[in-house]
Formats: structure tokens, sequence, C-alpha cells
């Protein structure tokens, strides 16, 4: 699914088009939830959407597919996921021993790490996590989620107006610093240290 394929979905559908594709990313981590709320962000910024409600229903469409994914690893344990061949072994292996030593902790700040986020609700099910807990934590870590590329997404949107022919200058900027941020935050480095 492309950039533009998201957005003309985001546009035509707007909050429910938002919902139905948070699910699926977070049942199966696609599409980007990044380059949604980005796209989202944008037209948040030229009044199209309503900040609050793309971060609510996101937030709560990303818990609903979390919730399937933590289920079916719960229900079916490790050979399923890796039947589902979505989910690389290795990864996956080192995120449950992480869960194992961090127990809730991990669960909330591992959702949100891009690293090891799509891993969260597998390793919670696998884990036998409690329910009462998972949804909430899901909830709000996937809220916080959102509200963050949202405003990536509102400061493009908005930059446009205000700075005019530097737009594209300061977009450029913006996505390179996103860019290196995400890739710090999603090294081994990271993962290895929530092992210890």
């Amino acid at each position: 699914m492309t950039d533009a394929t998201i957005e003309a979905l985001i546009q035509g559908g707007s909050y429910f088009a938002i919902f139905s594709l948070m699910i699926a990313n977070g049942a199966v981590s696609f599409p980007s939830s990044q380059i949604l709320y980005i796209i989202a962000g944008y037209f948040i910024a030229r009044g199209d959407l309503a900040l609050f409600f793309v971060a609510l229903v996101g937030a709560l469409g990303n818990t609903i597919g979390n919730i399937i994914l933590y289920e079916l690893a719960r229900k079916h344990g490790r050979a399923f996921i890796e039947r589902m061949k979505i989910f690389p072994a290795r990864e996956l292996e080192k995120v449950e021993h992480a869960f194992k030593k961090k127990g809730a902790w991990f669960v909330f700040i591992g959702k949100l790490l891009p690293a090891i986020k799509v891993f969260v609700p597998i390793t919670a099910g696998l884990g036998k996590f409690s329910r009462v807990l998972f949804a909430p934590i899901m909830f709000v870590a996937s809220f916080i989620w959102a509200l963050g590329f949202i405003y990536i997404g509102y400061f493009f949107g908005k930059s446009t107006d205000v700075f005019g022919k530097y737009a594209i200058i300061l977009v450029i900027i913006a996505t390179v610093v996103v860019l290196l941020f995400y890739r710090y935050i999603n090294s081994e480095a990271i993962v290895n240290e929530l092992e210890k």
C-alpha cells in the first residue's frame, strides 16, 4: 500500500479509514502507522480532521488489532505465529526474553519503540500477560504514539502556509531528523538494553 493510497483512503473515508487501517496495523504491522498519522496530521492542519478524534480512533483501532494478535498468540502459541511468516523468529525471541524480565513495564515501553512494538502483543500473548492490563496499556501507548506522529504531519501542513517557499526545506530537515531518531531507537543497542 503506497503513501498515495493511504492519503486517498484518509481523505475519502476520514475517521473510519483511519480506524480500519490501524486495526490492520495493530494485527500485522501494515500499513505504516507513522505514515498514516503524518498524513492525517497534514489534513488536521488544513482543518479537514480533528486532532483528538484522529488520535482516539487510531489508538482504538490499533488496540483492537493488538488484541487480535495477542489472542492469536495466547491461544495458538509460537508455532502458529511462526507459520504466519510475518514476524522474524530471531527478533521475536529477543523481545520475548526482555518481556519475561520486565513484565508490564516492558509492555508499555516496548509499544513506544519502533524496533519492537510489533512484537509486544505476541510476547504478551505467549506469556499469558493479564488481559485486564493489556488493553488499557496498549491504548495509552498507542494514543501517545499517535500524537507524536500526528504533530509531525501537523507541522508539515502548517509550514506550507506560514513559511511559503521555505516549507519544503523545513519538511526535508524535519524528515531527516525524524529518520535519524527513528534509526537510533530502532537500533539493536536499544533492544539489547531491554534484555538486560
